[in-house]
């Protein structure tokens, strides 16, 4: 006995952890479409921005690559919910047949006992049958099972009762998850046309970039000189940083190895320079989407964004560097012990030298740039001369 109650409970638990999981795996299901749509809708909003800023060709193929990924992401997603609902719906079909076996099965039980009932239906007839009864114990005993006889008749019709508003209940749910099916099968639809919209779109900028191959590395021969002047104020402010830091042992302070450590432990989870924002230049050698000749190199990543967008310090750390840098507006250098955040394009600064910050601190705002690449943040992460890819560091999206 203990045995069998052991194995029904093991069962239960194995049931009811299927269940649990299902259903957690359609919650993170649910989840993720909604932040692909969050991240679909900022990118629309994005290019929209650039569209009627007239902003570079180049910045709007990487915005729909983008959301053409996001897109692909959502109908994957979508695809899963399609399965997983036609799988309920034939669950939900069997069990409806099942029912309706089951209706078939107490009604000729039922016919069964009113055929019965009424072949005999003479009350002199159970009466006889009572009577007939040899001795005033089998006359009792056959007095109860008249009386069970017609409370069984009850309850046979009370169950068709039961059984037939459970079915009418499950072909209810039945309808509800055929129009849920109807509903994603609509939104996969959609999905796909605004998908080959995208598409044939990043294809018609390509063909025109590629018909503007020498504009378009004058603009990146140029995006490379920023760069440059860059990574020389960057390389003079680190030199004098670190030798004033053999003179006075600052990284080695234990209030400084603490902050290195509380910011090292925070990789991959620290909070994004500026709340709104997509990736559109990594770091890092690469080379153009369209023409594989040409060579981009950058030590940290551009955050597409909007003009006035607030710049937010990413840790804990004390300003060391507020300067201007051709082509690159106004550049902020945060010191976190060892390590260095560097947030340039700023078109206003509300710091100064020397200032301790706080992880959220508004350091300053994104500029208005009439270049191709629009409104963005260059942001940099080094310790020392050694330059790391900042994506890695920041908590994802």
């Amino acid at each position: 006995m203990k045995y069998i109650l052991k194995h029904i409970l093991t069962i239960a638990f194995l049931f009811a952890s299927v269940v649990l999981f299902s259903q957690s795996a359609e919650e993170k299901l649910k989840k993720s479409k909604a932040d692909t749509e969050k991240e679909i809708e900022k990118l629309t909003k994005q290019l929209s921005a650039k569209t009627k800023a007239k902003q570079s060709e180049s910045t709007q193929a990487a915005l729909l690559h983008s959301r053409i990924e996001q897109r692909k992401k959502l109908i994957n997603d979508t695809d899963i919910q399609i399965a997983i609902t036609e799988s309920e719906i034939e669950k939900k079909n069997k069990k409806i047949n099942d029912i309706k076996f089951q209706i078939n099965r107490l009604k000729e039980a039922y016919s069964e006992l009113v055929v019965n009932i009424y072949t005999n239906r003479k009350k002199a007839t159970w009466l006889m049958y009572v009577f007939a009864s040899e001795d005033f114990s089998q006359a009792y005993r056959r007095l109860k099972y008249l009386q069970s006889y017609a409370d069984v008749v009850v309850i046979q019709a009370r169950k068709i009762e039961q059984t037939n508003q459970q079915l009418a209940k499950e072909i209810a749910l039945l309808s509800d998850k055929m129009q849920e099916l109807n509903n994603y099968k609509s939104e996969r639809k959609q999905e796909i046309e605004r998908l080959a919209q995208d598409e044939a779109a990043a294809k018609r900028i390509l063909n025109k970039l590629k018909n503007e191959e020498a504009k378009l590395k004058k603009q990146l021969q140029r995006k490379n000189t920023e760069l440059a002047n860059l990574n020389k104020k960057i390389e003079e402010l680190l030199k004098k940083e670190i030798a004033k830091d053999k003179s006075t042992g600052f990284s080695k302070l234990p209030v400084n190895v603490k902050l290195s450590a509380d910011f090292v432990a925070n990789r991959g989870r620290l909070p994004w320079p500026v709340s709104q924002g997509k990736i559109t230049g990594s770091f890092g050698t690469r080379f153009h989407p369209v023409y594989k000749n040409i060579k981009i190199e950058s030590k940290g990543i551009d955050i597409s964004t909007v003009v006035g967008e607030n710049v937010l310090a990413t840790f804990d750390g004390v300003v060391v560097g507020v300067l201007p840098v051709a082509g690159m507006n106004m550049c902020v250098i945060v010191r976190h012990g060892e390590y260095l955040t560097i947030y340039c394009k700023l078109g206003s600064v509300n710091v100064k030298n020397g200032a301790a910050v706080k992880t959220g601190t508004v350091l300053g705002r994104v500029a208005a740039r009439n270049d191709e690449d629009g409104p963005q943040l260059h942001f940099e992460l080094c310790k020392e001369y050694t330059f790391l890819n900042p994506q890695l560091w920041l908590a994802k999206k």
